[in-house]
């Protein structure tokens, strides 16, 4: 059965919170305080942030399921088959997410590996001796290059794996 962990170390490509991709919703079920039914109600960014609990949207067509925790503050997608496929943890969050006692709310530039930005979403990638993006985990900070903003904080981080989608 699927448990909370806010001091879980996160695993890239693999877990985060305690939790495991490839993991199955019916796992989840016991957690959630409120459904909204995505081909009754569009998803809004005020879905999430107006959550005070814990929440699962499914999203339109069967095309799978999210589920918003409000704190700590973490988020789930599941494909839709009903399995987890990404893991993003924020505020709240209290475990390890990069060696070397990075978490959240750590300095971008603490980062004891090559990081790549990519532009189009503003995150951070950690990157490969090519400078090539390495798949399965990722930080969102700032937005900025890290030679710009080495200061900029931690905000959240994503644990995925895109072949589960």
């Amino acid at each position: 059965m699927a448990h909370l962990d806010i001091h879980a170390k996160a695993e890239i490509g693999k877990s985060l919170a305690g939790f495991t991709l490839g993991e199955k919703l019916e796992s989840f079920l016991h957690f959630i305080d409120k459904t909204v039914d995505g081909n009754v109600k569009e998803w809004t960014v005020d879905l999430a942030l107006d959550n005070t609990g814990v929440l699962l949207f499914e999203i339109p067509n069967n095309n799978g399921y999210i589920i918003y925790f409000s704190n700590p503050k973490l988020e789930f997608s599941f494909n839709k088959q009903g399995t987890l496929c990404i893991i993003i943890a924020g505020t709240g969050y209290q475990g390890e997410i990069f060696e070397g006692g990075i978490k959240i709310g750590s300095r971008i530039g603490d980062i004891d590996h090559a990081l790549v930005l990519d532009d189009t979403e503003d995150v951070h990638y950690l990157a490969d001796e090519k400078g090539h993006f390495i798949e399965g985990i990722y930080f969102v900070a700032g937005g900025l290059e890290l030679e710009e903003d080495p200061d900029a904080i931690i905000e959240e981080v994503r644990v995925y794996n895109y072949n589960l989608i």
